[in-house]
């Protein structure tokens, strides 16, 4: 079985059923010193190659990632009971790749990128959530949502696969299946696990 198949499958199947999950993900990071942090994301694409993700260099997970941390993506569908943590190596996607996703952007998360340039990097403190709100109302009275263009700060990863562990909840017996998939050059190999 290919499990990236698999999650494609489960995220199609996720979408039918409005999963509320079908396009998010969790990724854990750990800093060279060892601490760990998971934040939820905008799951982008699945490809046979790798998973991509948009980000923020001025957000604290860039810095890990640039440093080189540990990273693992989890997905999870509840609607189709299954759980994907996925290993591999990040790497920063090229320029003219977020460009072109750059633009299929919600409009507000456009403006939260310039948001990002003109007042401070994500998570950093504002006295108030009016604050935020009045400068994203500034932006959108100076720049019309045709105006935007991608600003430096922007960016994305992508995921390049070496391991899959997938559990599946959907026995009746409620002993679960899970297996953990790891990938030699463009093949995959099974490994049946005690869940």
């Amino acid at each position: 079985m290919n499990p990236i198949e698999r999650i494609q499958s489960d995220r199609a199947q996720a979408r039918r059923l409005d999963d509320p999950n079908a396009d998010l993900c969790f990724l854990a990071l750990a800093d060279s010193s060892g601490h760990a942090s998971v934040r939820t994301l905008v799951l982008r694409d699945i490809s046979e190659q790798c998973i991509t993700l948009f980000i923020n260099r001025t957000s604290p997970k860039w810095h890990i990632i640039d440093q080189g941390g540990d990273a693992e993506l989890l997905i999870w569908y509840p609607s189709v009971q299954r759980q994907y943590r996925i290993r591999g190596t990040l790497t920063e996607i090229d320029a003219k790749t977020i460009a072109t996703n750059w633009q299929r952007r919600p409009i507000g998360s456009k403006y939260l990128d310039y948001v990002y340039e003109e007042m401070g990097a994500q998570s950093s403190f504002i006295d108030s959530r009016e604050v935020l709100t009045n400068k994203l109302a500034d932006l959108k009275s100076g720049i019309g949502s045709d105006e935007l263009s991608v600003p430096p700060s922007a960016t994305g990863v992508s995921l390049n696969y070496s391991s899959v562990d997938m559990l599946d909840l959907n026995k009746e017996d409620r002993i679960h299946d899970r297996q953990l998939f790891t990938r030699t050059g463009n093949s995959w190999q099974s490994n049946v696990m005690i869940p």
